[in-house]
């Protein structure tokens, strides 16, 4: 009784070891991945467009190519900054980039009349940047789902 409890507890361990041995060389894996991703703003459109009171509904586009041999599911958390304004909070949920290929992601704001003041202020010149964690989810060997998170500065090209 206690020779078979010590193989399954010895068995339990073993286990345990080769998984979480799988996870780790999964997770350095991935992140080669996710560090060859590129992200650049590629386009927007006007959704809304008011002038009492003055309010604007955009929709910004972001082109992620992945030249890596893993499909990736692609999720994302931070803010849209025009110069040094936050212009809106963003989180995309997860969506799929194909290997060897690009996806879109789109993020939704709305600029108020005090954000279109601070827009054109001469003195807050710059471009649309995106700030904040880009997660990055696969399923290493079809079987362990793994995550990377990336800074989004390391991203934008």
């Amino acid at each position: 009784m206690q020779n078979s409890q010590n193989k399954i507890f010895i068995a339990i361990i073993v286990v345990g070891v080769v998984f979480i041995g799988l996870y780790i060389v999964g997770q350095q894996e991935i992140k080669k991945s996710v560090d060859s991703l590129e992200m650049e703003f590629d386009d927007f459109k006007v959704d809304k467009l008011s002038i009492l009171p003055p309010e604007i509904e955009l929709t910004l586009t972001y082109k992620v190519n992945n030249p890596s041999n893993m499909p990736l599911k692609v999720s994302l958390d931070g803010n849209i900054y025009y110069g040094t304004t936050k212009i809106s909070p963003l989180t995309v949920k997860e969506r799929m980039i194909p290997a060897m290929d690009y996806g879109y992601i789109d993020a939704q704001i709305s600029l108020n009349a005090t954000l279109l003041q601070a827009i054109g202020d001469p003195q807050n010149q710059g471009n649309y940047k995106l700030k904040g964690t880009i997660t990055v989810t696969v399923q290493y060997l079809g079987l362990i789902p793994v995550n990377v998170n990336l800074d989004l500065a390391e991203l934008e090209s």
